[in-house]
């Protein structure tokens, strides 16, 4: 709590009133989101002749852990009861291939150079297909995580799962997929990943769940986000997630109230609190849309976080407004003279816009992002400086999303699309997506000055 003090008759009246309104809370219409079924798919490799993997060894760990399934030639839609498939590859090279060493490198668990390596060429496939009802989906995917773990344990066979198209070796799949997923756990956030682009124009990113559907749940995506700040987004969408599997409900004007205390998983929860910053409330509420899925997205339902409340000046301002309410933000303010040495800095930070422009528009990878500092006249005729992701960058103008609240300017907020001059510019930052970043020397000599 921020403040602590309170007469008696006030905390009263806080807790009547607060009781009032979760009864009224509870009381609104709700409606289930659950599909009516699931799939998931799992292509084992193996390395070696010795790991190959028998259709018996396979029948039989299904026949003992999912006794109502029952082997298929194929699956079609609509599902109305518990089917696998089992398909085997004695050329699985080609075909059917693993994943590239090109896309192993962001999608692989803790997988060695050599064991990417080793990918290309297996000895025998086998590809594993599990349909069935959302009546016990849960426990039902807690036992086909046991039965890959059984089928690959103790052997240099790995595993690809084609629905998040991530792949594992055996540790890692027992680390990341059975050990954080149990009866107890139940940590869907282990379960799922989050794909993270940049849209057509190159202006903003897109993020999307894969992984959902195993748990007959949507997906989750949100589109026009900040680049720079996707491990803020990929939070939102956890605790999103995890608020949608324990309690697959919206209600019927497609809001859903986000409460990271009321998450059960004591590891989620954990995460999310630790990664707070001042202020966070822990809690908002997000408006959702029913949408079809994009390219490259999973075959599912889909959930779009959407963001166009009246009263904004950009859906991005909106953003910035519910990352902040939740998770909390950090703001500070410096006065300081430009004097000789930051100025230095400041021209050679100039002299290297041209190239971070070329570069900006051939196009930036995902988790690539450029910050430049630029002046914002305040409303007593000073000047404010302040952090801008560049999302367009057309001649000398620079079009971004303002990184903070200013201090001294009242109508203008973070999220804002602003622009400024390249001559203007004092300073940038330019973002990796293992999170280091070259630049912004002008702020390493005002924050040795403030020491």
């Amino acid at each position: 709590m921020k403040y602590l003090i309170f007469i008696f008759l006030s905390c009263f009246i806080l807790s009547c009133s607060e009781k009032k309104k979760d009864k009224k809370a509870n009381m609104t219409p709700t409606v289930a989101i659950k599909n009516s079924d699931f799939h998931t798919s799992y292509g084992i490799y193996s390395i070696e002749e010795k790991d190959s993997i028998s259709t018996f060894k396979i029948e039989q760990l299904v026949a003992k852990l999912l006794p109502t399934y029952k082997l298929a030639d194929s699956i079609t839609a609509p599902v109305k009861e518990n089917k696998y498939t089992i398909t085997q590859f004695s050329n699985p090279k080609n075909e059917y291939p693993a994943p590239s060493m090109d896309y192993l490198q962001h999608s692989a668990h803790n997988l060695s150079e050599e064991e990417m390596n080793s990918l290309q060429s297996p000895k025998k496939a086998v590809l594993i297909n599990f349909s069935g009802t959302h009546e016990n989906v849960i426990a039902d995917q807690i036992q086909i995580n046991s039965i890959i773990d059984s089928l690959i344990h103790s052997s240099t066979a790995m595993v690809t799962d084609y629905i998040t198209y991530e792949t594992f070796n055996s540790t890692s799949w027992k680390k990341d997929r059975v050990a954080s997923f149990t009866a107890e756990t139940k940590d869907i956030t282990s379960q799922f990943t989050i794909h993270l682009y940049r849209d057509g124009d190159g202006d903003f990113c897109r993020a999307v769940t894969l992984g959902m559907r195993k748990f007959c749940l949507p997906d989750i995506s949100i589109e026009n986000i900040s680049c720079r700040d996707s491990n803020s987004y990929a939070s939102l969408i956890n605790l999103l997630g995890q608020t949608l599997l324990e309690l697959p409900k919206i209600t019927k004007d497609s809001t859903v109230l986000l409460d990271i205390n009321n998450i059960a998983n004591d590891s989620v929860k954990s995460r999310l609190l630790n990664s707070l910053e001042e202020n966070a409330l822990k809690k908002g509420v997000l408006q959702l849309k029913s949408v079809e899925p994009q390219e490259g997205d999973d075959y599912n339902t889909q959930f779009q976080i959407v963001f166009n409340t009246k009263g904004y000046s950009s859906p991005q301002e909106e953003q910035q407004e519910l990352i902040s309410t939740i998770f909390g933000a950090t703001d500070a303010i410096t006065f300081i003279e430009h004097e000789e040495d930051i100025l230095s800095a400041s021209n050679r930070a100039k002299q290297k816009l041209p190239e971070f422009q070329k570069l900006f528009n051939n196009g930036l990878e995902p988790g690539y992002a450029i910050l430049l500092k630029a002046p914002f006249k305040t409303d007593e005729d000073g000047q404010e400086w302040m952090w801008i992701e560049v999302t367009k960058w057309e001649g000398s103008t620079i079009s971004g999303i303002l990184q903070n609240d200013p201090f001294q300017i009242a109508d203008l907020k973070a999220g804002a699309i602003v622009s400024a001059k390249q001559e203007a510019i004092f300073d940038y930052i330019y973002y990796h997506p293992d999170g280091t970043s070259e630049g912004n020397e002008t702020g390493e000599i005002i924050s040795k000055r403030a020491q």
